[in-house]
């Protein structure tokens, strides 16, 4: 657990350099950055609305259908990479990802706050080598509800009732999972707020790094619950006095509360502003070639792992029944019956064909006929009856 000696204020508010100096150049920086992820985010949008079903699943950022869920972290991960970082995503916490990593970015899909054997796995992950980030994004939104309400206004007028109940159940399906929310527990990095009620985010405070450029108009972060950092974090960014992005110092490493993901998942950050926002959370983690880790998990939290599980590489016809090797089988297997049904259809029962007779000179007459037909030369065709004409049938005459 933490210590008085951890229990320090946050040193620098974002920048690679430490406060003001590392964001002077930011709009030159991130400016290709920004441009990509907009394109990104569009597409994945896109994609969705192309589809009669709209991928939701929560705090990813790749997997089947999962990189284009208006809830993924594909975005902002990419944002990650363009800014020279290396990203790979992570399930559990082991060993190795704990001398791996060098930032840890959380998207836990579970309403409850992290356990007490979590935090202590983070707290030492954090303690153990200065200059580590771990950026922890708070449950409590849901995009699927965001994405019905986009796309309402400009659905034909036929297709307007399915998407109001579309709409109603993405409401309704977050509000149940709501319900797992401890309001006013302590979870020693923060305490959840539930009596505020939700609200639109349109005026922005906080550091001055994290307000330039930034217009609060434009901005449409949502707060539900509150995540109500500890006495010992610096609020970066803020409304009023509901902290959205808040830090606290670790021996050296660092410690990031954000409230909610209303501006980092995939389906946010087609606005401009949460983009901007979503770079200079990027712009913490320091000089690029860092390790970040995006690290999944849903209801419960990720399992705690006192070795690294052995990997077990599939062999033989073991091979064919784990993905992707199992989804190419299968193509290839339907691929084959579709092929023998093709070449060899047998329509309705079988049945024995009559024998035929090999003295039968009348099927020699017939095959001569039509190889006759086939040279198309009716002169030819004739040339070859008067030739039998007379040579073969006057001796047969005699």
């Amino acid at each position: 657990m933490r210590g008085e000696a951890a229990r320090m204020k946050c040193l620098a508010p974002p920048g690679r350099a430490g406060g003001s100096a590392g964001l002077c150049g930011f709009a030159r920086q991130w400016r290709g950055t920004l441009c990509c992820a907009a394109w990104t985010a569009t597409a994945l949008l896109a994609a969705a609305g192309c589809s009669q079903r709209v991928e939701t699943s929560y705090g990813h950022r790749r997997g089947l259908g999962r990189h284009s869920s208006v809830n993924g972290t594909a975005v902002l991960a990419e944002m990650f990479e363009r800014a020279g970082h290396r990203v790979s995503s992570w399930g559990l916490l082991s060993p190795r990802l704990q001398q791996r990593a060098d930032c840890i970015v959380w998207f836990p899909d579970d309403f409850e706050p992290p356990t007490e054997e979590v935090r202590d796995w983070f707290e030492n992950w954090l303690t153990d080598s200065p200059g580590r980030t771990l950026i922890y994004v708070g449950r409590d939104f849901d995009a699927a509800p965001l994405y019905w309400q986009k796309v309402l206004p400009s659905a034909p007028a036929p297709q307007a009732a399915e998407i109001r109940r579309r709409l109603k159940a993405a409401n309704k399906d977050f509000q149940t999972r709501r319900n797992a929310l401890p309001d006013g527990e302590d979870a020693d990095w923060f305490t959840i707020d539930d009596s505020a009620g939700a609200r639109a985010v349109r005026n922005l405070d906080g550091e001055p790094e994290w307000l330039d450029g930034i217009d609060p108009t434009s901005v449409r972060i949502e707060l539900n619950s509150r995540v109500v950092p500890s006495e010992w974090y610096d609020v970066w960014l803020c409304s009023g006095d509901d902290p959205i992005v808040s830090c606290e110092n670790w021996h050296g490493s660092r410690l990031i509360l954000v409230a909610n993901g209303s501006f980092l998942l995939n389906l946010p950050l087609v606005n401009h502003e949460h983009r901007k926002l979503a770079g200079k959370l990027v712009d913490t983690v320091g000089a690029p070639r860092q390790t970040v880790i995006f690290l999944e998990s849903g209801a419960g939290g990720p399992m705690v792992h006192e070795e690294d599980p052995a990997v077990s590489v599939p062999t033989g016809m073991e091979a064919l029944t784990t993905p992707p090797m199992l989804w190419m089988f299968l193509h290839l297997s339907l691929a084959g019956v579709i092929f023998c049904f093709s070449r060899w259809p047998i329509f309705g029962l079988p049945r024995r064909l009559p024998s035929v007779g090999l003295s039968d000179f009348g099927r020699h007459i017939q095959a001569l006929a039509e190889l006759l037909a086939r040279s198309d030369d009716r002169e030819y065709a004739t040339s070859r009856w008067e030739h039998y004409q007379k040579t073969v049938r006057p001796s047969e005459e005699k």
